[in-house]
Parts: C-alpha cells; sequence; structure tokens
C-alpha cells in the first residue's frame, strides 16, 4: 500500500510539474505575441508615414522634370511638329495631375497657374501660332522661379 502511495504521489507530483511547465510556456507566448503584435503595429505604422514621405517626394521629383518636357514641347514647336508638342503638353497634364494629390496645399497654390497656362499653349499650337514658342519660354521661367521657392519650403530630410 505504501508504493502505492508513493507512485500515486509521483504521478501527482508529475502532473503538476508539467501543468506548470505548460502554464509558464503559455504565459511566455501570450506574453510573446502581444509583444509581436504591438512590434508589427509600430512598423505598420512606420511603413505607411514612409510610403507617404516616398510618394511627395517622387511628386516633388516630378514637379522638378516638368521643365524639361517643357523644353522638349519647344523644342518640338521649333520643329514645326505640332503633333508631338500637343501629345507633350498632353503628358506634363496627366503628370501634374496624377502628383497633386500628393503635393501640399501650399505648393498647389503655387501652381495652380499650371494647368490653365498649359491650356493657353495647347491653343496656341493649335492654332500654329508663332508666339507659341515664346509664351512657352515665359511659362519655363515663370515655373522654375516658383519651383525655387518651394525649393525654400520643403521640409529637410529628418535625422
Amino acid at each position: 500500500m505504501q508504493a502505492l502511495r508513493t507512485i500515486l504521489i509521483a504521478v501527482v507530483l508529475l502532473v503538476i510539474a508539467f501543468g506548470a511547465g505548460y502554464a509558464v510556456g503559455y504565459f511566455k507566448l501570450k506574453s510573446a505575441e502581444q509583444e509581436w503584435t504591438l512590434a508589427r503595429q509600430e512598423m505598420q505604422g512606420k511603413i505607411g508615414v514612409l510610403e507617404k514621405e516616398l510618394a511627395r517626394a517622387k511628386a516633388r521629383e516630378a514637379l522638378r522634370e516638368i521643365p524639361d518636357s517643357l523644353l522638349q514641347f519647344m523644342a518640338h514647336i521649333a520643329e514645326k511638329n505640332f503633333g508631338l508638342g500637343k501629345k507633350s503638353l498632353e503628358g506634363i497634364k496627366e503628370t501634374y495631375g496624377g502628383i497633386q494629390g500628393y503635393l501640399d496645399e501650399e505648393i498647389k497654390k503655387k501652381f495652380e497657374f499650371l494647368l490653365p497656362a498649359l491650356g493657353e499653349l495647347q491653343k496656341e499650337a493649335d492654332h500654329l501660332s508663332p508666339e507659341t514658342r515664346k509664351k512657352a519660354e515665359e511659362l519655363i521661367v515663370l515655373f522654375e522661379q516658383t519651383l525655387k521657392t518651394t525649393r525654400k519650403t520643403e521640409p529637410g530630410p529628418k535625422g
């Protein structure tokens, strides 16, 4: 009877030990899952912020490429190739339309002259006007001056 009691106590202690080990492991697992969830949420937040910053940077870069596209338009006009000139203007309009959602309101206001000016250039090109090139040059100058003022107000890299 004593041997049976000893075996029974040993089995109960063994079950208690396994139960305690399981409980410790379970609580460690839950703690690790909570830490992982918090870290994942933090990383997703950082990813969202970085994606927005990247989109804004790409939009600013696209803005900087518009004068080159206007120069390309002028080259087409100089060669009397009004069809390609028209395509260049359409590309500029499409580019600007695509980046407007990523620009700050202040920058949008500074460049609100662009679409009407492009429309005016389009009309001039459609009428084969000799003033088209001069107006394109004026638009490039105005655009670059406005671009310089936006560079002064752009936030620098965060460190």
